[in-house]
């Protein structure tokens, strides 16, 4: 399974990695890591024109506000680091909002804070004949249902300069996120047609989930 590695090679590791890999929050739970941009392949050698190697993922459990660990099966990694041409480095995405971890059989629970992805390059998806150390993508991001996002002619709300209209009455839970899914702010509103304020207070790309009972919407936005 995963090596384990002293403190100091740990520091030397993480120095190097910092240089090698790229990691960023695409939208909430949704990582992305860029391996080899700067032609530097000493972390993880794939081979020559080698154009896949796998990831094994794994979240520990003081990396996530659930509190459990989710881990990948090391003879069963489904994700993969695939050869871009154009940025000529190794790509790969890894979305835990539908993510089934393969040795724990668990998908990270919606509301989830992850606070840390971890992972491991190997050349194999049922194992490994060579492997990278342990590696990390920062956070922190908030697990949550992306189907909402998708626009249709029957939702009831929508977000105007960070003010939302509804055609939601009675009592309402309004959960607001950055795009990186990082939890802004949640409360309880009453609704009763006229505008509610975010209050939200930079410009940017964000996410409002609004609650009534057993129904909701979540809606993207700007501001």
């Amino acid at each position: 399974m995963k090596r384990l590695y002293s403190l100091f090679l740990a520091l030397i590791i993480a120095t190097t990695a910092s240089a090698q890999i790229q990691t960023e929050v695409l939208s909430p739970g949704v990582f992305k890591l860029t391996y080899g941009a700067t032609d530097d392949y000493t972390l993880y050698d794939p081979g020559f024109e080698v154009p896949t190697f796998y990831v094994h993922c794994f979240v520990n459990a003081v990396d996530n506000s659930s509190g459990n660990a989710f881990e990948d099966a090391w003879i069963n990694s489904n994700v993969t680091m695939n050869y871009d041409s154009t940025a000529m480095a190794y790509i790969g995405i890894v979305d835990l909002n539908s993510k089934l971890f393969t040795q724990t059989n668990a998908e990270i629970p919606v509301g989830t804070v992850v606070n840390k992805l971890g992972f491991v390059f190997k050349d194999l998806q049922n194992g490994a004949t060579k492997q990278s150390a342990d590696l990390y993508a920062n956070g922190p991001t908030t697990i949550i249902n992306l189907s909402a996002f998708t626009p249709n002619s029957k939702q009831k709300s929508s977000v105007v300069n960070g003010q939302l209209q509804t055609s939601m009455k009675g009592l309402l839970t309004i959960t607001l996120y950055e795009i990186s899914g990082k939890l802004l702010r949640n409360f309880e509103t009453k609704a009763d047609g006229n505008l509610i304020d975010l209050n939200i207070r930079k410009n940017g790309l964000y996410l409002v989930k609004i609650t009534q009972g057993t129904q909701s919407e979540v809606l993207k936005f700007t501001k």
